[in-house]
């Protein structure tokens, strides 16, 4: 049971830091978008960057490519579960979309456009808190109770071998220095 108390800490330790994450991102859109008196649009830009570059880390969480399909694959109890998670998730990447749509005709169409802009962003940001909120406070239970100890050594194994893999550089938008990581 070691490996998986094991596994369930290194799952909650990065669902908190993507949430930690997730939260400056969502001070750096209000700081953008809301607490200027006149817009910039570099500064926008780079707030959809760092969205948009998050939205692509939360598929290469650990908890994305190991735990939910080991739980996917050894429980029908967490089908329902993992749909509403992907729908989730997709309803997300759908905000992000429309967000990039709103953003290439926001400064043609004045503070308005720039104010819904915002809150599809922010949206975004909700979306996803709920989602991992949801991974943690129900999907992290299901597996504990359902996969056998033989499914969290091989959990625990492919996430050791994660780390100790050296973690690859990602490019940074232009203005992120408000930002922390």
């Amino acid at each position: 049971m070691l490996t998986a108390t094991y596994s369930i800490v290194a799952f909650s330790a990065e669902q908190k830091k993507v949430c930690s994450a997730l939260q400056r991102l969502r001070q750096y859109v209000d700081e953008a978008l809301q607490k200027q008196s006149e817009p910039d649009l570099a500064r926008i830009q780079s707030a959809f960057d760092l969205l948009s570059q998050f939205e692509q880390h939360c598929h290469s969480r650990k908890l994305e490519k190991v735990l939910i399909p080991a739980v996917r694959s050894s429980c029908r109890e967490a089908d329902g579960l993992v749909a509403e998670l992907e729908s989730m998730s997709d309803r997300a990447l759908a905000l992000l979309r429309s967000a990039q749509e709103q953003l290439r005709f926001a400064f043609d169409s004045g503070m308005v456009k720039l104010n819904e802009l915002f809150d599809v962003m922010a949206s975004y940001c909700d979306s996803l808190l709920k989602r991992f909120a949801r991974e943690e406070e129900e999907l992290l239970p299901l597996a504990m109770r359902s996969l056998t100890i033989d499914q969290w050594f091989d959990i625990a194994a492919e996430l050791l071998s994660d780390d100790s893999q050296p973690p690859r550089k990602q490019k940074k938008p232009a203005n992120t220095q408000a930002v922390p990581s």
